[in-house]
């Protein structure tokens, strides 16, 4: 007898699928669950083919999947004549609705994080203040081991929670909040936010801790930040990587940077629109694989007033020059940098100017876990990917 044909009871197949009995008997009643074989006595024998199937069943009912929908993938050999045809529509519809979930939970992960770092500061009165000539940088300190810092815009102290606290068992991480993100409010007078001035408050805080070279992982914007710590300050750093900075000024795609441009114009009155030109073209918020490219459009809800006001200053102020910023690579070229992309982020905008910085400095664009925002929504795999890179 083939392994294909070996038959399980009721029992076995609960036992293997993690489904008790009776479900198995109610999935079955209402047809959700073609009916096995039975044996002379009347039980239930099912085969490998069976089980393979619940499997399936169970894995669709866990990531959402209407139960009218596993019904006629799980009856397709009956229904249709093309019944692979039919499952492929099924699952490839059922797909799309699972990544606008899992697209939604990173932002409101992105949320929550936020707020777990503002009840932080509010209880452990943790928070620290680099003052700076124009505005206060808040930052925090976690860890023990070699100076690592964390660097993102509009990522902050709450953006890098999870990955911070995931190192701090072998390096003190620093995380701060670019001036006019989080804690590190405006103030009247600030400097705006171009790479060039978050660069110095970055070399500024480094400068207050030590004045050795220290360790740095930049994330899309804070990538653009550590090529300008390049350049002006290059003999602090003692390694550096750079995850997906988002440079449109390396891909010579004039109709990308001119929607950019659009997007970026009109952050201050319109942030709702702002928002959805940019996620449309940046594609950022999505899990494409080699094969996968991000869908060209998918509407936003309406976004929460905090949220609103934080893209009139991130899109209208911050992100334009970071986006736009030209890297000195004949400069920077002799700093110790490593580049990096998320495995789920090809044919993204940031990944497809990872992959040109990387030509240009003449190295390997190293893959790490997740799409553009692994570094916060899959922390601990991205911290055990990054730490061989961080070897001194």
């Amino acid at each position: 007898m083939s392994e294909q044909e070996v038959q399980f009871g009721i029992g076995e197949v609960a036992a293997r699928t993690g489904l008790e009995p009776d479900t198995l008997r109610y999935f079955e009643r209402q047809g959700i669950l073609p009916a096995p074989r039975r044996d002379a006595s009347g039980r239930r024998q099912y085969v490998a083919a069976d089980v393979d199937l619940v499997r399936m069943l169970v894995h669709l009912r866990e990531t959402g999947m209407p139960l009218a929908d596993i019904a006629q993938f799980t009856g397709a050999e009956a229904e249709v004549t093309d019944p692979s045809r039919l499952r492929l529509e099924l699952l490839t519809a059922h797909r799309r609705r699972v990544e606008e979930r899992r697209e939604a939970l990173d932002r409101a992960l992105e949320v929550i994080s936020r707020k777990i770092a503002d009840y932080t500061d509010r209880a452990t009165g943790s928070v620290n203040v680099l003052e700076r000539p124009d505005t206060r940088i808040t930052y925090s300190v976690q860890g023990k081991g070699p100076l690592l810092f964390l660097v993102g815009a509009p990522a902050g102290r709450a953006g890098f929670a999870a990955l911070a606290e995931e190192l701090a068992g072998q390096f003190t991480v620093v995380t701060h909040d670019p001036r006019g993100i989080g804690a590190s409010r405006v103030t009247p007078g600030m400097a705006a936010p171009t790479p060039e001035v978050l660069a110095e408050d970055l070399a500024a805080l480094v400068d207050a801790f030590t004045g050795a070279p220290a360790l740095f992982v930049g994330t899309s914007g804070g990538a653009v930040t550590l090529l300008e710590l390049a350049k002006q300050h290059p003999e602090i750093i003692a390694s550096a990587l750079l995850h997906e900075p988002p440079l449109i000024t390396l891909l010579d795609d004039s109709t990308l940077a001119a929607r950019a441009a659009s997007a970026f114009a009109v952050a201050t009155t319109d942030p709702q629109q702002a928002v959805q030109e940019f996620f449309d073209l940046s594609g950022a918020a999505h899990h494409t694989g080699q094969d996968q490219v991000p869908p060209a459009h998918i509407a936003l809800p309406e976004l929460p007033t905090e949220e609103l006001d934080k893209n009139r200053y991130f899109l209208g102020q911050m992100a334009g020059p970071s986006v736009f910023y030209e890297p000195d690579i004949e400069v920077i070229r002799r700093a110790r940098l490593t580049v990096c992309a998320g495995t789920l982020s090809h044919h993204q905008m940031a990944r497809r100017a990872a992959q040109a910085l990387a030509a240009l400095l003449d190295r390997p664009l190293i893959d790490m876990p997740g799409n553009h925002v692994g570094a916060s929504a899959v922390p601990a795999e991205f911290a055990r990917a990054l730490v061989p890179l961080l070897e001194l």
